[in-house]
């Protein structure tokens, strides 16, 4: 697989991991790199560059990001002029499931990055729940009352 970093601004990206360990029981060794409130782009940008140091450089890197346009978003597009990388806005929770749990391993860049933005790993979906609506819903717990 190749290495996955999360950047965002504040602590979502953290938090996004956590989400993962929760849901999947591991991080995949994913690494999270927030933007603390205050922190310059340059002091940010060593850190995100610190983080992707540590990893493999062969297999290259998606990063995904929060925002496009951003510091993050803005210091991983940067660093691509020395690593490789594959870099993807408006990440999500079913995004990152689709990379950590695919069988990714022997897929390019630009293949994951394609997986990661098909619609079907969006999970993007709505629906509006009329009041006195009543519809069979999957329980919430194992208590039979």
């Amino acid at each position: 697989m190749s290495n996955i970093v999360l950047v965002s601004h504040g602590e979502f990206c953290v938090g996004l991991l956590k989400s993962l360990e929760m849901i999947a029981g591991d991080t995949f060794g994913i690494s999270a790199v927030p933007l603390i409130p205050g922190e310059s782009p340059e002091s940010y940008r060593e850190k995100l560059t610190q983080v992707l140091s540590e990893m493999d450089k062969e297999k290259g890197y998606i990063i995904l990001s929060d925002i496009s346009g951003g510091t993050p978003f803005q210091s991983a597009a940067y660093l691509a002029k020395d690593f490789q990388i594959g870099l993807i806005s408006g990440m999500n929770m079913p995004m990152l499931l689709t990379l950590a749990l695919g069988n990714s391993d022997e897929m390019t860049l630009d293949e994951l990055v394609e997986k990661a933005t098909k619609e079907s790993s969006l999970g993007v979906q709505g629906k509006v729940i009329k009041r006195g609506e009543r519809k069979q819903r999957a329980k919430l717990s194992i208590n039979k009352n």
